[in-house]
């Protein structure tokens, strides 16, 4: 059985353990990263506050993986577009962001954030020239500080 589909099996067996009646999509990538997307009606209990129960649900996939195969095998878990959604919006802040440091011409801290969605911001912050970020902070109170270039 392959990776992709050992996937399919785990998830299915982990949420019919749950009760969540979906469709589970698979697409492995030519880096090796292999993208499930759930599918359903309403799936807000699977993706919790802030993403947080899809990362888990994510991270536990990661893990049962690499334990059945003994090599880390990259994962990312979507349910019903949730972090396409997330990704766009997070864009959306940081455009915000940007105006303001713009306008100010002063640095401007963003929210605290997980490390994925920072990683986001400064990718995203990458693409302007007049800009520059960094984290600033620790554990759960980490954020992302937008700056002028000078």
């Amino acid at each position: 059985m392959n990776k992709s589909e050992e996937i399919k099996k785990l998830l299915s067996d982990i949420l019919k353990h749950i009760g969540a009646n979906l469709k589970i999509f698979i697409e492995e990538t030519p880096e090796n990263i292999i993208n499930v997307n759930l599918e359903g009606g309403d799936l807000s209990y699977l993706i919790g506050y802030r993403g947080e129960s899809l990362d888990a649900l994510q991270t536990l996939v990661s893990l049962i993986m690499f334990k059945k195969t003994g090599e880390w095998t990259t994962v990312v878990v979507d349910i019903n577009g949730y972090k396409k959604q997330k990704q766009d919006k997070i864009e959306q802040i940081t455009k915000t962001y940007i105006d303001k440091v713009r306008f100010l011409g002063k640095d401007v801290e963003m929210n605290p954030m997980s490390p994925a969605e920072r990683r986001q911001v400064h990718a995203f912050v990458g693409t302007y020239d007049d800009i520059t970020s960094e984290s600033t902070g620790e554990g759960r109170d980490r954020r992302v500080v937008l700056k002028p270039k000078k």
